[in-house]
């Protein structure tokens, strides 16, 4: 036995409510009288005026209150497993959370618009199972593959460049984790025909030792996997100088090379189109890259590209069915509030003989 709204437990108090009102207008009704005395014309209205038939009426409401209560609260009681079956693809998101995603060329920040941007397509890929793989020098996993968006879009709130242990950009390391991800045993057996998808979101600069080869040699690996790569380039082509954040989160000023000169972030699209060209060699045509610089939508396009790739189906959980029960306290409820109707509260006059 459980409830199915045990959050409208409140509506409990309906019942002691109106008990509550009653009494209080009784109290009422007795200082009116008493105030009136004894008016020849009150005397006769009262004549009629059962108040057992009152007390009965209340009785009933009073009851269909209670069985009203317990029907909002939902009783179920019984259960059997359901299987939930979702078609979706698995799309692993590899976030780029390195210093120079803090470059504000994509207002209010490139960090800021991809976290804005990600909660967007992470709310359209219903049925997708996805996970979280933040990277700057190195790559870790944040999420598992889950069918819980919920979760994904509360991880993205909660990253922070300041926190990661390695500065840098290591593209190269973020797609074989994600790949790995995508790959593990635990998923072989039902991810056969499943389309699976490292999602690169990042600005494109790679500065991990040879300058993109470590890169392209994984999105190799993750086409001989059967891993489809896609990217969402953040920034713009003109670049914006890396800014320097203090630990509570304010502006102090540029990160600034061997020089004494800021140094530039740029868009590198070039680097993403070659990588997501060799993890799908034999669609080179199809758009596997989406430029965002704050004023196009690109969720809805990727979306779509996404929507596109071959989807199975697979169990994601067992979910127990509770039985409803509802019904059994709404009937009577019903019948007591007709009831309370049919009842009056005045006797008949005695017919003249």
């Amino acid at each position: 036995m459980r409830w199915g709204n045990p959050d409208l437990i409140w509506v409990c108090a309906l019942p002691l409510l109106a008990l509550a009102l009653w009494v209080y207008g009784a109290a009422v009704r007795r200082r009116l009288l008493a105030k009136a005395g004894h008016v020849p014309l009150v005397q006769k209205l009262l004549a009629t005026l059962s108040p057992q038939r009152r007390l009965i009426k209340q009785f009933l409401f009073g009851v269909a209150l209670v069985f009203l209560a317990l029907t909002l609260l939902r009783p179920q009681f019984g259960r059997r497993p359901e299987a939930l079956r979702q078609s979706g693809i698995d799309v692993a998101i590899a976030f780029d959370i390195s210093k120079s995603m803090l470059a504000r060329d994509v207002p209010p920040s490139r960090l800021q618009a991809a976290r804005d941007l990600l909660g967007r397509l992470v709310h359209t890929l219903s049925g997708d199972r996805v996970a979280l793989v933040p990277f700057a020098g190195v790559a870790f996993t944040q999420s598992p593959l889950t069918a819980d968006n919920s979760a994904i879009r509360l991880y993205l709130d909660s990253l922070d460049p300041q926190q990661m242990p390695v500065g840098g950009t290591n593209i190269g390391m973020a797609i074989t984790q994600a790949t790995q991800l995508l790959t593990g045993h635990a998923d072989k057996a039902e991810n056969t025909g499943r389309s699976r998808v490292v999602l690169l979101l990042t600005d494109g600069e790679d500065v991990a030792p040879g300058a993109g080869e470590a890169a392209k040699k994984a999105a190799q690996k993750a086409a001989e996997a059967g891993v489809k790569i896609y990217a969402i380039g953040i920034g713009t082509m003109v670049g914006e100088p890396i800014p320097l954040v203090d630990a509570n989160g304010q502006h102090a000023g540029y990160q600034k090379g061997s020089d004494g000169k800021p140094v530039y972030s740029k868009l590198n699209l070039a680097l993403l189109e070659n990588l997501t060209q060799l993890a799908d060699p034999q669609n080179v045509k199809a758009k596997h890259v989406f430029a965002y610089d704050g004023t196009t939508d690109v969720a809805a396009e990727l979306a779509t590209a996404l929507g596109e790739l071959q989807k199975t189906t697979l169990e994601a959980s067992i979910r127990h069915q509770f039985g409803e029960k509802f019904q059994y306290v709404l009937f009577p409820a019903i019948l007591l509030l007709l009831a309370e109707l049919m009842v009056r509260e005045r006797r008949q006059k005695a017919r003249a003989a």
